[in-house]
């Protein structure tokens, strides 16, 4: 059996791994759906605030199309806006720099009308061509974006606050899309002045005033900015703190006034005082694989690997059960989901007994292999948790902990790495997983295949119009997944939460995982 090994051998931290080793505990939360999502409004605050955001990413780029995470939507949002904007109550979209759109009766076409008066915050003006110029870039060969607007032929000027978008199919994901980074509009000057990597030139509430890179940005308003009612804070500063402990004593200290904090927190924080957000979402932790590369490129195989992970196991222990195991990609209730294979866990369920016999079957022994994660503190003991199921089909997994911008580059561009423990991106469209994560042709696909039935049937989804037709499409996407595992094998949708000082208001958590802080204040001090 081939080798797969490039790095040394990292020690497990003890104490991670309970939720492998089928003994998980009880969960001392409430449930995800006794959690309010949103933080409602207060007329009371204080115009001169400041707020403080503690998260699990900083942009490696402020230049959207080097983006390596959805998470980078978090502070991208502060200095960039988007031609729509995702609600917080729902998780459609409003009026963004475009104010509407409409579909062609054939289908293949959108139109986009744009707000009018805006200026980038280096004063060019914002227009059609900078709209085209960025939707463009966005999908050109070589931006991380280009998964989320696959479907797009080309983009017209119709007139200085037109544009015309051609599509191949798939009006409803593109739109969808146009919320999430593939929408964000940069300054056309500051891409041709080469400065957007590290300072964002956009449109937004904010502009920026200091990065320290890796650590700590900070931002104050924006003049004469379209929305002020995203405004209500005189300053706001995104501050990188990827350890959850540190990030969740800092909330509770006072030193900031939100943060991202684990479900496996909820408890802990409510009881200290903190507001605490929780809900579903469009998110799941996965294990990747480069299925160019053997053993992964057999299908039998990769059935053993998706009866090798204990996922109801790592929904319990490492998220207290706020994590939904299954097998599919899409969550329940939404246009994707196949009602019928439910969670899948009938056909994959944890056992790493049959996994070794399968693999063994098909002549794979002495597996051995690296895995490559995320440097979040959540997401590397996830890793580990797998390395250790893994161990108990006979597999052996060596893991690294990286900062996502060198995960991307090893398992995807350089691919050095043949596999990945990490999360998807959000975006709640389910075409999003097919663009993204698992055409021949997504970022996030290394290997560059995909069975033919998951293709065709991901393409009926995305060009029907109608939510019936295409739930009857991914339904049937759904089963070509369960009897055809690709590359990417999912393990649970997770349910994010956050945490917020007493005072803060205007916060919310959306479907899309985004931590939706445009309409965010802070109460004056007693």
């Amino acid at each position: 059996m081939r080798r797969l090994r490039t790095w040394a051998a990292m020690g497990t931290v003890a104490g991670l791994l309970l939720a492998g080793c089928g003994d998980a505990p009880e969960s001392t939360s409430k449930e995800t759906a006794e959690y309010p999502s949103i933080i409602e409004q207060s007329d009371d605050y204080d115009p001169d605030a400041t707020f403080t955001f503690g998260y699990t990413a900083f942009p490696p780029s402020w230049d959207p199309t080097e983006s390596t995470s959805s998470a980078d939507r978090i502070p991208y949002s502060i200095v960039y806006d988007g031609l729509f904007i995702e609600k917080a109550d729902d998780s459609s979209f409003v009026p963004g720099l475009a104010t509407g759109y409409e579909p062609a009766e054939d289908g293949k076409s959108v139109t986009l009308t744009l707000r009018e008066g805006l200026k980038f915050s280096d004063g060019t003006e914002f227009d059609a061509e900078a709209v085209k110029f960025n939707l463009d870039r966005n999908r050109a060969e070589g931006s991380r974006l280009a998964g989320e607007l696959y479907q797009v032929e080309s983009v017209e000027v119709v007139d200085p606050l037109t544009v015309k978008i051609n599509v191949s199919g798939g009006i409803k994901p593109l739109l969808t899309s146009l919320i999430g980074r593939a929408g964000l509009v940069v300054s056309p000057k500051a891409v041709a002045d080469g400065v957007l990597k590290d300072k964002p030139v956009g449109i937004g509430p904010y502009v920026s005033t200091d990065i320290e890179p890796g650590v700590e940005a900070t931002f104050e308003r924006t003049p004469d900015y379209w929305e002020p009612e995203a405004q209500k804070v005189k300053t706001r500063v995104h501050r990188f703190i990827a350890d959850d402990q540190s990030r969740y004593n800092a909330l509770i200290s006072g030193e900031i006034d939100g943060a991202q904090i684990n479900p496996d927190q909820l408890n802990a924080a409510e009881d200290a005082g903190i507001q605490t957000l929780a809900k579903p979402s469009t998110l799941f932790l996965n294990f990747g694989m480069n299925i160019s590369v053997e053993p992964f490129d057999n299908v039998e195989v990769r059935k053993a690997l998706n009866m090798a992970i204990d996922r109801e196991g790592i929904a319990k222990g490492l998220y207290d059960g706020h994590c939904t195991p299954q097998v599919q990609p899409f969550p329940e209730g939404g246009v994707g989901y196949n009602e019928e294979v439910g969670d899948g866990l009938d056909v994959y369920p944890f056992d790493p007994e049959q996994a070794k016999e399968i693999l063994a079957e098909q002549g794979v022994t002495d597996l051995e292999f690296d895995t490559v994660a995320p440097n979040v503190t959540i997401y590397t003991k996830f890793a580990e948790i797998v390395q250790e199921n893994f161990a108990q089909a006979g597999i052996t997994v060596t893991v690294k902990s990286i900062p996502s911008q060198q995960l991307v580059q090893d398992y995807i561009i350089d691919k050095t790495v043949y596999t990945s423990s990490s999360v998807t991106t959000g975006i709640i469209d389910p075409d999003f997983v097919w663009g993204s994560f698992v055409s021949p042709t997504a970022s996030s696909n290394p290997g560059g295949t995909t069975d033919p039935d998951i293709t065709k049937y991901a393409t009926e989804g995305a060009n029907a119009l109608e939510d019936a037709d295409r739930t009857a499409a991914y339904a049937k996407m759904v089963d070509a997944w369960m009897a055809n595992p690709p590359h990417i094998i999912p393990v649970c949708m997770i349910h994010l939460a956050a945490g917020y000082a007493p005072g803060v208001a205007g916060a919310a958590q959306n479907l899309s995982g985004m931590n939706d802080l445009r309409y965010v204040s802070v109460a004056p001090e007693e």
